[in-house]
């Protein structure tokens, strides 16, 4: 079946100034901190209205697919009637004209040709647009092509024109899917309830909403969606920025007038009520990012409304260097390749004793939430729920140069903490918190600390943490008293993440709904990966105190900020252990709060289809409960290699869009905590990590995973490693496979970490399980011979006729519907 909104072909959003960053940095930090700054997406989409405008005589070819290696042909044409007949013919109208000639049009189904058509049609409205070009008077082209049945296998056409020079153009590109899409996971989900914690969701993130920043949103993927896969938006609110200005003492404004302006920028893009009638009236579910932190006043000084710029303005409440300097907001902006004016020079300390700072922002974000959580009490189908915050540091930006915080206040609670006493013994001061809690399980005595400064002091007033960071003959990561100061700078980071989801909670809006929203950079080859733990050893470069486990909020879940790499799982970290599989572990149920697969330090470079579709699978088989892409009014992809294209603000008509529309369709239906290995989709084949064991042979086709029964008619598959299933987590197996002959058998096998293979379903005819559209349904037993430890590995185990090939198309972990009630609480 094909799905296709009208005219989509024909939509582009205007190309807008992104003004990021390259990253492009001399030392290895610098590259980490290029990436950084690189994240400053939000505050720097400008936009408006008539972003969804339509100009179908004057569009060029989609975004070329990533498996073409001939050289591509200077075409330009628009698919104006794309629909699939009962029949099977998919029926085809539109126009192409090239400055080389353009022949004919071709279809492709999953790299195949299926047939050609003429351009011979009378276009004088085409002529009249492109006059100069060769038979654009008869440039147009309709008609039918047969295409094949994909089966039970999901599909991708394309709409190619040739020209005389045998040159190809792509003009469209679709995902085909099988007619069983939308019933395929009907048979497990019979008779069972789903529940919101059910529902993957994917938050485009976006902005300008009421002057037509989501257009085209719904149309693009609600074709798509089902009971548990959804789109919606996601939309930042400067609750610090958006406010009654100083006559009503800085409070936030949920009607705050777009129309504020500092230099050529707007002091902020969206208010809180026009994106709640927004969601409310298009029945799109939101994500609100709730910005107060670097990015939220980064763009321009705005006193008058901006209450952090107000507060930045008194240096007591201001992040120190090691020199006891605060800089100017502005110190930064000479940056070359960063965004016009970046204030990223002075920021507000997070330490506990800055009470006018705390006060404002608890105040305003408790006023935002407050109004969000009514909403989501009214309309809970339109609620995704709430991030914080992006990127909490101490300030990382002077690369090394400058090391923060050395507020007078820091160091104070920086000696309270490794004394365990003022704050930390409840004895804090007015306005201070209550930090028994997070007091040290080993407190340090002055002399402790005279041991490890190899200094002498008398007093603790006098304690004075690190100061010089030297890298050469001496370093500093090594030094103890370095590894206490880094530590103490991530339960800092920590700490704030922490508060700001228990003031959020105090205003109702449930811990499962709240997310935080830090930024997970690849290592460059020379510094190391950043740190796991709080109490991780120091690093060979300023990570300004972030950390995997201080970033999970004490009253939320982990919100993560995943760009190239990292957003496929494909980074160095501390251990064997992946980054997924450390977001999970730390909070099982994580989100992606931002995200794209193009990589930060090649602004320039398109992602290919591949990556999406790895980021994708793992993203959701490692548990996350939604997907936030960057960005529906960032970069189309039809710009790609024109000046002006940021890669990693590119999603629409670009592989990573597809991609998520296969996705959308591989899961229809199918329960969020479910894992899904679909082998490929469309044109990409793929292992989905999945390996033939003992010398088998396994191998990805478009079809799905071939396997070859050996001599002895053998031939077992395992699955990738970190599954970590725990016993009664999953019902069933699902398995689709096709082949082995008669009487083909089936074995299920699981693997602790470490462990031996154990047997978890007997090895039995594979025909005498149930079969329904998604499968053969193996059960689980409720209890498997690991008790309570969790398997690592499946391995798969068939046995049949010597020489015969099995292909499997797809496998799923299926959730038991007993244990979704007893699902983790972060």
């Amino acid at each position: 079946m094909l799905e296709r909104h009208t005219g989509r072909g024909a939509q582009r959003l205007q190309c807008m100034d992104e003004n990021k960053r390259s990253g492009q940095q001399g030392s290895e930090a610098g590259r980490w901190l290029g990436a950084i700054l690189a994240m400053v997406v939000l505050t720097t989409l400008a936009g408006g209205g008539g972003l969804w405008a339509r100009a179908k005589l004057q569009t060029v070819a989609t975004a070329k697919p990533v498996d073409v290696t001939a050289p591509t042909g200077r075409a330009i044409g628009y698919v104006e009637a794309f629909r699939l007949s009962a029949g099977g013919a998919l029926h085809i109208q539109g126009w192409a004209v090239s400055p080389d000639v353009a022949r004919a049009v071709e279809v492709f189904v999953n790299g195949r040709s299926q047939g050609s058509l003429l351009l011979e049609l009378s276009r004088p409205d085409v002529a009249a647009a492109h006059p100069d070009l060769p038979g654009s008077a008869a440039s147009g082209f309709s008609g039918d092509v047969v295409i094949p049945s994909l089966r039970q296998r999901m599909g991708s056409v394309e709409v190619v024109v040739v020209d005389r020079k045998g040159l190809r153009t792509t003009l469209l590109r679709q995902s085909l899917y099988p007619d069983d899409y939308r019933t395929r996971w009907n048979d497990p989900l019979q008779g069972q309830s789903l529940d919101s914690n059910d529902v993957f969701y994917f938050p485009i993130a976006t902005s300008h909403v009421g002057e037509g920043g989501a257009e085209g949103i719904r149309e693009t993927f609600a074709p798509y969606e089902s009971r548990t896969v959804k789109v919606g938006i996601r939309v930042q609110i400067l609750y610090m920025r958006t406010t009654t200005g100083a006559s009503g003492d800085y409070a936030f404004d949920p009607d705050f007038a777009l129309d504020k302006k500092c230099g050529e920028r707007f002091v902020a893009e969206d208010s809180l009520n026009r994106v709640m009638r927004f969601a409310i009236e298009q029945k799109m579910p939101v994500l609100f990012t709730l910005n107060a932190g670097f990015w939220a006043d980064a763009p321009c000084d705005a006193p008058q409304w901006d209450i952090n710029d107000v507060l930045e303005q008194d240096e007591n409440l201001c992040q120190w260097n090691e020199k006891n300097h605060v800089m100017p907001d502005k110190a930064l902006a000479a940056q070359p390749g960063s965004f016009d004016s970046p204030e990223l020079g002075r920021s507000l300390s997070l330490n506990v004793f800055a009470e006018r700072a705390r006060f404002y922002k608890r105040r305003n974000l408790q006023q935002a939430s407050a109004i969000i959580q009514r909403f989501a009490t009214q309309h809970p189908d339109l609620f995704i729920g709430v991030n914080l915050d992006p990127d909490v540091y101490m300030n990382p930006f002077f690369e090394g140069r400058q090391w923060y915080d050395y507020n007078p206040q820091t160091l104070r609670q920086f000696r309270d903490w490794l004394q365990g006493t003022g704050a930390y013994a409840g004895a804090g001061g007015p306005g201070a918190p209550d930090l028994s809690a997070y007091r040290r399980q080993r407190v340090l005595t002055l002399e402790d600390v005279n041991r490890l400064t190899g200094k002498r002091y008398d007093n603790w007033r006098d304690v004075d943490p690190p100061r010089k960071f030297p890298t050469q003959v001496s370093q500093f990561w090594k030094d103890p008293w370095t590894q206490e100061w880094e530590h103490f700078r991530r339960h800092l980071v920590k700490l704030h993440y922490d508060e700001l989801s228990q003031w959020v909670a105090q205003t109702g809006v449930p811990a499962n709904r709240i997310y935080s929203s830090q930024g997970f950079m690849p290592p460059g080859e020379l510094i190391d990966p950043f740190p796991v733990r709080l109490d991780s050893p120091a690093k060979n470069y300023d990570s300004g105190g972030m950390s995997i486990e201080g970033s999970v909020p004490a009253q939320g879940r982990l919100g993560a900020i995943i760009y190239g790499n990292s957003a496929v799982n494909a980074i160095r970290m501390e251990g064997r252990t992946s980054l997924f599989s450390e977001f999970r572990r730390f909070s099982p149920q994580w989100a992606v709060v931002e995200y794209n697969t193009a990589d930060l330090l090649h602004p320039q470079r398109m992602a290919p289809y591949d990556q999406a579709y790895r980021s994708l699978r793992d993203v959701s088989n490692f548990g996350a409960r939604f997907i936030s892409p960057m960005a529906w009014n960032g970069s189309p992809g039809e710009t790609a290699g024109s000046k002006g294209y940021v890669s990693y603000t590119s999603l629409r008509r670009t592989p990573l869009e597809e991609a998520i529309q296969q996705f959308m369709m591989s899961r229809y239906d199918l329960p969020r905590s479910a894992r899904l290995w679909t082998f490929g989709a469309g044109m990409h084949r793929d292992t989905d990590q999945w390996q033939a064991d003992a010398g088998g042979q396994a191998s990805a086709t478009v079809e799905g995973l071939r396997l070859q029964l050996g001599g002895d008619g053998r031939v077992s598959v395992v699955s990738p490693s970190e599954l970590d299933v725990r016993s009664g987590a999953f019902d069933a197996l699902i398995v689709q496979a096709e082949g082995g002959g008669n009487g083909l058998q089936l074995g299920v096998d699981m693997q602790a970490e470490g462990g031996a293979w154990q047997a978890l379903v007997l090895e039995a005819p594979l025909k005498q399980w149930p079969r329904g559209p998604a499968g053969f349904r193996i059960p689980f037993p409720v209890e498997t011979a690991l008790g309570a430890r969790p398997y690592d590995r499946l391995r798969l185990a068939w046995r049949g006729p010597a020489g015969e090939a099995v292909v499997i198309r797809s496998v799923a972990l299926y959730p038991s519907r007993r244990d979704a009630s007893a699902q983790p609480a972060r």
